[in-house]
């Protein structure tokens, strides 16, 4: 005796979907290819103390020029002043200023420079040279001294420019 079974439409339709899926899994087994192990993981790229100190010192400068010169909405030259650099140094900046009427105590000159170069210094890392220029072509080096461990500014040499 023969017996015949009828499937469904509806049951049809559901083991056609699932032998879809398993073939659809299946592939994806076969054509994802070898499995990587997990990636290297990414080191930050940490600059060196010295690096550190220059970028921190070229921060400060070309934001204190930007206030000065009123490009940036920003911040005052005394926020930006209170931003990067010690308590003590604003305050001896202060009377720098108080004794040397008509200079910018930062600048060292009653102008604001047109270019600027920053140089390293000492095996610290601590010490920034910066060299100004005026439209003028005159110079002056202002040695910059940034703490490592939070990178504010705690000290800006007395080199008064003569421009």
């Amino acid at each position: 005796m023969i017996i015949r079974t009828r499937v469904h439409t509806a049951s049809r339709t559901r083991v056609q979907a699932a032998g879809v899926a398993a073939a659809a899994a299946l592939l994806g087994l076969l054509c994802a290819g070898p499995v990587a192990a997990d990636p290297a993981p990414v080191t930050a790229v940490v600059p060196s103390p010295a690096q550190a100190s220059q970028d921190q010192a070229e921060a400060f400068f070309t934001a204190y020029r930007n206030a000065r010169l009123g490009t940036t909405e920003d911040a005052t030259p005394a926020e930006v002043r209170t931003r990067f650099l010690t308590k003590e140094l604003n305050q001896a900046l202060d009377a720098w200023a108080a004794a040397n009427t008509g200079k910018d105590p930062v600048f060292r000159a009653p102008n604001v420079p047109s270019a600027w170069t920053f140089t390293s210094q000492g095996a610290d890392g601590a010490h920034v040279l910066v060299t100004q220029k005026w439209g003028d072509g005159t110079t002056a080096d202002v040695p910059y001294t940034v703490r490592p461990a939070d990178l504010m500014i705690t000290a800006i040499a007395d080199s008064p420019a003569t421009a």
